[in-house]
């Protein structure tokens, strides 16, 4: 570090014979200004070459302070006239205050920019926003001040030898005293720096505790300012630079300096002295640095060394609390020289940037260069080397200064290779203690370097001429010119970086360098970086290696252009690099920098291209493949041909959908119809279905052609190739139905299915539309597309909670399984929901699918069928008659008749003899407590007490207790005339009553007595059957005929001879007959008279069986779906109210099998067809 003049005035007074003395100066943050208080004047001076801007004569006193606010739009100036004249940068008074006493000192608060100002006894802040300005009292007379560098806190220094710490609002938060009286305060971070006149410098924290050791400065200060890191101080004695902990880098000589501030951005100084004179210096710092391939090591801050891993950018700092002299690193050693010693350290670990000292090796003598070695520390004094800190010294004179010194190895020994004045260039071993002189340069040497096999040196004069040598034998192989700088590439041996004249130049091997603007000398070349020094700082600028490589690829050197481009290059030159060495058939290298840019597809074809290659496939035909792949079709064509290779030839066009010159390769027959394939397949691509489709309907693929059409949606052409074909084309009208299907034009694919007699498909569409009339229609035709028309019916009732309706449909659609599992559900529900009418709904609907499926099967099978019909007939029954009685007992209100009541609850009792145990959710006890109450309300005590005595043999539900009990209290309690004969049932065959618990079948003439689903009650019908010999058939036809007259009443013949038919004998009503005992069925038997004399009214055909009516006046009617028996009036009225029969739940009227849309021929409601669905069917 040095100072140098820039200028220098001296100021006089106004008769220009007394000098003015400089109490005050300082800089604009600009360095625009110069502000200096001289005398009574302010002058504002240019900081460059000392011209005087502007003369301010506004003060009536002295001078004392001026300083400058951080914003740079104003600054102030103090007086002894006791004011304070706040300036703008343009130098125009604004503001004038004054204090009581002479101003000692200004500082502008670096943040809130509020200025405090000093007199001799008190200190007042001033600021922009606030008219008065408040003053506080000091003990003590105060000589400077300063702020911290967070604007919080103002120390105050006082004659006294104390230095007070004020807050923002003016309080003393800290008191420091001193021996002698503090002239100059200021802050380095936040360290307050107090120096006295005991010419010491002492270091202090905000708390008012010393730090740091007391420095003697030899300066009896009266001004104190940073420059960077480093303090300036000015006082009795001259000026000195100091470093931030008070060591002397640097002092000048001069009577009395009341002032010294610096311009940090120029470094730049004035010194403002006593007598007058004003100093503007030049600071200049020296670059004192080391490099070891990516580490380098500098100083900072004249005592700090900074190590920088110039790859990943991180750093250490060391502090050696002195002035840094030389730095040398080589490997992991550091070496620093200091003025008294040169300590040397080890770097921690490997990879780390951790150094610990090693040693410290007492050495004043003077060096101009510091080396450093794996095991030594040398020192070069103009023409001698000498090692230091071993026990024997060693030392080797060499005949001419030396200029630089390069530490290397050479065949295994720690070598260095010194560059003299004279340009020889020496060997020295510092092991071995042998020297030689290696080479003789025509100029002195500026500076040298090896290449990384240690086969060349490259070696620049000051003649700016670098001459490459080879090591070994020492003869010239090349030269640059224009050259201040070398380096070796670290990595490449080949590589070879050039500075000089503003310009980088990297050279390969023997090929022209390449070069870029580059500002700086270049001390490094590592990999594809290279490391610059610019001034004083160290750059890592990333060059590009693209030049190099392709200079070798040029000349086929593939190795070299791979080691060159592993340095660094961009994936479009490893591409470069691969498809060139792959032309080369250079399978490695190109499978390496193919690796590299990650092209598998290049990285596949050489695998495969090697194995072909290795397995003795032509040279040419290998040379092809990678023409083609590099898309030199016409040059890989021609390969392929002189090989004998044309199929080869004929692959690649296609595959570039060339298919003109693809056709010069190719034979007749199927070689086109492939060829026209593979066209309408690029066709397909480029978006062209139509002749796509066309050239596939040409080469005869009709499956890919309406594939094209169907995914291109272009109906009017699949619509019209369905016309074109006829039936004989099975497979393509197939192909075509299949499309038509996928574009969703149905009716025309059910017409094609429908040509080819594929029923099943026809079924599927219709399903598909929703058309369930015409799929119904198709189930019914043909046996085998029920599947595919009742098993989607089924799941679509089932998703729209149509349970009853799905159950049929899995039974039509032949999954009984499935059919009887949701039965089983469907039951289950109903009656845990106690929904006993659904239940015995249910019932017969499973009856009557066991029904069909006897009917349908025989044997061993039919006989379970039909036993399973007669089972659930019968809960069907017992469930549909149970929810009347259920009501009945359970809600408190019931709508039935009392007499229809008592029917049907004995009606159940009679029929569940037949199930043990009762069925789930029939209640014995409901039906014994329906019996009781029913029996009582008409007055039948003796059933009522029976019934009850059957209740008490349960246990009585709570809810029920009172209600039983009342019921049994009144039965027994009942008087009057028991009526038991009025509910006893009467047979209409014997004419004689039955027990009023006998409903099934007369106990005197075994008669099976008919109930009508209705009200439960005995129908006054007798059960016939014709006479043996007489078919079902003739017997309905007998009771249809009508009647013969009577044979007694003859007329008048007129004597003509008339034959007459008399009765038959067996014309008597067998009904009148008496009953045998012995006949156990009860049933009667009429023979063709007694079914001629029936009338038809008063007949009645159900489940195959005839019944005649024995009062005809009351009709009975049996319903047409289940064949139950009911009075004409009460069905009427059931039909009226709910539009169905109680029983099965079916309208009155009878539909066909071909007018009806449901699975079952029943009154389902079909689901209609969607709007956006065809709704014509052929």
């Amino acid at each position: 570090m040095r100072t140098v003049p820039k200028w220098v005035n001296k100021i006089h007074e106004a008769d220009k014979v007394e000098f003015s003395s400089v109490h005050t100066l300082c800089f604009s943050p600009d360095g625009t200004q110069l502000v200096v208080g001289a005398g009574e004047k302010v002058m504002v001076y240019d900081p460059r070459d000392g011209a005087l801007v502007q003369l301010l004569q506004a003060h009536k006193g002295a001078v004392h302070a001026v300083a400058y606010c951080g914003d740079g739009k104003k600054f102030a100036s103090g007086s002894a006239d006791k004011n304070v004249i706040i300036w703008t940068s343009k130098m125009e008074g604004v503001l004038k205050y004054s204090h009581s006493e002479a101003i000692q000192c200004l500082a502008y608060n670096p943040v809130t920019l509020h200025l405090a100002s000093c007199a001799i006894s008190d200190f007042a802040f001033w600021s922009a926003d606030v008219k008065a300005v408040q003053k506080y009292r000091v003990s003590g007379r105060i000589t400077s001040c300063a702020w911290s560098p967070s604007g919080q806190h103002l120390a105050i220094g006082l004659a006294s030898g104390a230095v007070s710490i004020r807050d923002k609002l003016g309080d003393e938060t800290q008191r420091i005293s001193r021996e002698a009286a503090v002239w100059a305060v200021g802050f380095s971070k936040q360290t307050l720096l107090v120096t006295d006149w005991n010419e010491t410098l002492s270091f202090y924290n905000l708390q008012g505790q010393q730090i740091f050791k007391e420095r003697n400065i030899g300066i009896a200060a009266l001004s104190i300012s940073l420059l960077g890191a480093l303090v300036l101080v000015g006082g009795v004695g001259g000026w000195a630079v100091l470093t931030a902990e008070g060591v002397s880098l640097l002092s000048t000589a001069q009577e009395w300096v009341w002032a010294i501030s610096p311009l940090p951005t120029y470094n730049t100084m004035a010194v403002g002295c006593q007598d007058g004179t004003l100093w503007c210096y030049q600071v200049a710092f020296s670059t004192v640095h080391g490099l070891y391939r990516e580490r380098y090591a500098y100083r900072e801050n004249m005592t700090d060394v900074i190590i920088q891993h110039l790859t990943t950018g991180n750093k250490v700092r060391i502090k050696c609390h002195d002035r840094v002299q030389k730095i040398a690193i080589y490997k992991h050693r550091l070496a620093v020289q200091l003025p008294e010693r040169v300590v040397v350290y080890e770097q921690g670990d490997v990879e780390g940037m951790l150094y610990r000292v090693k040693e410290k090796l007492s050495q004043k003598t003077e060096c101009s260069l510091l080396v450093a070695t794996s095991d030594a520390l040398l020192l070069c004094q103009d023409t001698k080397l000498s090692m230091i800190g071993r026990r024997i010294p060693r030392s080797w004179q060499v005949p001419a200064p030396i200029r630089y010194v390069k530490v290397t190895t050479l065949y295994f020994e720690e070598v260095l290779l010194l560059g003299l004045l004279n340009g020889q260039i020496w060997q020295v071993e510092p092991s071995g203690a042998g020297s030689k002189m290696v080479l003789q340069t025509p100029a002195s040497v500026r500076c040298l370097d090896v290449s990384a096999s240690r086969s060349r040196i490259a070696v620049v004069d000051e003649t700016s001429v670098c001459r490459i040598y080879s090591l070994p034998t020492g003869d010239l192989l090349y030269t640059e010119e224009n050259v201040s700088s070398v380096s070796w590439n670290s990595w490449c041996d080949e590589l070879l970086s050039l500075s000089g004249n503003g310009l980088l130049s990297i050279k390969a091997g023997h090929f022209p360098p390449a070069t870029q603007p580059l500002a700086g000398s270049v001390v490094g070349f590592q990999g594809g970086r290279v490391f610059c020094l610019q001034a004083n700082a160290m750059q890592t600028i990333n060059v590009p290696l693209s030049h190099a490589v392709h200079q070798y690829v040029q000349q086929k050197q593939f190795n070299d252009a791979y080691a060159v481009a592993c340095l660094g290059v961009t994936a479009l030159d490893w591409e470069r690099l691969g498809v060139a060495a792959l032309q080369e058939l250079s399978f490695e290298v190109a499978r390496k920098a193919f690796q590299r840019s990650e092209n598998f597809l290049f990285l596949t074809l050489i695998d495969q291209l090697q194995e072909r290659f290795e397995g003795g496939e032509n040279r040419a035909v290998v040379a092809g493949e990678v023409l083609a792949y590099r898309g030199r079709s016409t040059e890989a064509a021609r390969a392929f041909r002189a090989a004998g290779r044309d199929d080869r030839a004929l692959a690649m066009y296609v595959d570039l959908r060339m298919f003109n010159k693809a056709q010069e390769y190719v034979g007749e027959g199927e070689g086109l119809q492939a060829l026209a394939r593979r066209r309408a397949e690029w066709a397909r691509h480029v978006n062209e279905p139509r002749a796509a489709a066309e050239m596939y309907l040409a080469a005869g693929d009709v499956g890919r052609a309406t594939d094209l059409m169907a995914a291109c949606g272009r109906r009017d052409m699949l619509i019209e190739l369905a016309r074109k074909l006829d039936k004989g084309s099975s497979e393509s009208l197939r192909h075509v139905a299949e499309a038509l299907v996928a574009v969703d034009e149905l009716v025309t694919a059910a017409d094609v299915y429908q040509r080819l007699g594929d029923y099943k498909n026809v079924a599927k569409l219709a399903v598909s539309a929703g058309e369930w009339t015409r799929a119904f229609a198709l189930a019914r035709e043909h046996a085998e597309c029920r599947r595919d028309v009742y098993l989607p019916y089924a799941h679509r009732m089932a998703q729209e909670n149509k349970f009853v309706e799905a159950q049929k449909a899995y039974y039509m659609a032949g999954e009984t399984a499935t059919a009887l599992r949701v039965f089983s559900i469907l039951v289950g529900n109903a009656v845990a929901e106690e929904r006993f009418s659904d239940a015995g709904y249910l019932h017969h609907l499973l009856a009557t699918q066991c029904l069909e499926t006897a009917n349908n099967s025989r044997n061993k099978t039919r006989e379970q069928n039909l036993q399973a019909y007669s089972t659930n007939e019968q809960l069907g029954r017992i469930y549909h008659a149970y929810e009347s009685v259920h009501r009945c007992v359970h809600e408190p209100f019931s709508l039935s008749q009392t007499d229809t009541l008592l029917n049907a609850a004995r009606y159940v009792l009679a029929l569940l003899h037949a199930f043990q145990p009762a069925p789930p959710g029939v209640s014995m006890f409901c039906l014994y407590l329906c019996l009781a109450k029913q029996a009582k309300a008409l007055k039948a005590n003796s059933l009522a007490r029976q019934m009850l005595d059957k209740i008490l043999a349960f246990q009585i539900p709570q809810k029920f207790q009172e209600s039983v009990e009342l019921l049994i209290v009144r039965t027994r309690a009942g008087g009057g005339e028991a009526r038991d004969d009025e509910v006893a049932v009467l047979c209409w065959r014997c004419r004689r009553h039955a027990p009023p618990l006998c409903v099934l079948r007369c106990p005197h003439c075994r008669h099976p007595l008919a109930h009508s689903l209705a009200t439960h009650e005995v129908l006054p019908l007798v059960q016939f059957e014709p006479a043996e010999g007489i078919s079902f058939e003739e017997a309905l036809e007998l009771v249809e005929r009508t009647t013969l007259p009577d044979s007694s009443a003859r007329g008048d013949t007129s004597g003509a001879e008339v034959l007459r038919i008399e009765h038959d004998v067996d014309s008597a009503d067998p009904f009148l007959d008496k009953v045998d005992e012995d006949d156990e069925s009860g049933v009667v038997v009429c023979s063709r008279g007694a079914l001629l004399a029936l009338s038809p009214a008063c007949v009645v055909v159900a489940r195959n069986a005839f019944y005649r009516n024995m009062l005809p006046e009351l009709p009975v009617v049996a319903c047409p779906h289940c064949h139950n028996l009911f009075y004409l009036e009460d069905y009427e009225v059931q039909l009226v109210n709910r539009g169905q029969c109680p029983f099965c739940r079916q309208p009155g009227e009878v539909h066909s099998a071909e007018s009806d849309d449901s699975p079952l021929n029943d009154s389902v409601s079909t689901p209609s067809s969607p709007v956006n669905r065809p709704t014509a069917w052929l």
